[in-house]
């Protein structure tokens, strides 16, 4: 039977906020290195809901980052040199969103994800950032929280070791 450990259990209940707040006190080669790894490649986190609407003038759609309401850019239809369906991400600016060199996808979903992921507003790289964090196994996440300045650790511990209870 294993113990629960409740230092990573505390920290994984952090809201995203409070959890990239956290994050960011981290020495920087180490933060950088967190986002390095962290933030790779394009993700569309499970907290960040995107909601299509007509985009008057466009064959195509707005794309809305929700709750809070916030336009991310515009996805329209287009054929490759094959003659199949294709999307392309527009940012609100009107620039084409390549990633890695591509600018069309095949599928609506993911030209909607890379438009998230380029786009400030919807905190996509923010919620993926924390959602790495909170997937580390115990050990890599005890490694990263050690890196904090020694009194940020300290309030970690506190909180997560209540007094009364044995650390």
């Amino acid at each position: 039977m294993s113990r629960s450990d409740p230092l990573a259990a505390h920290v994984r209940r952090l809201g995203n906020q409070e959890l990239n707040e956290l994050l960011v006190q981290l020495p920087k080669p180490t933060f950088a290195a967190l986002v390095d790894l962290a933030l790779a490649q394009p993700v569309l986190p499970a907290e960040l809901l995107l909601r299509y609407e007509a985009a008057p003038g466009v064959d195509g759609w707005m794309v809305v980052a929700c709750a809070p309401r916030r336009r991310l850019g515009t996805l329209t239809r287009d054929r490759d040199s094959d003659g199949q369906l294709t999307w392309r991400a527009w940012t609100l600016a009107g620039d084409p969103v390549p990633v890695a060199g591509v600018g069309w996808w095949r599928r609506r979903g993911d030209a909607a994800a890379v438009l998230a992921w380029v786009t400030p507003a919807s905190e996509a790289r923010w919620l993926a950032l924390a959602a790495h964090v909170r997937g580390l196994p115990d050990p890599t996440l005890h490694t990263l929280l050690r890196a904090l300045p020694c009194e940020v650790f300290d309030r970690l511990l506190e909180a997560a070791y209540p007094e009364g209870s044995a650390a």
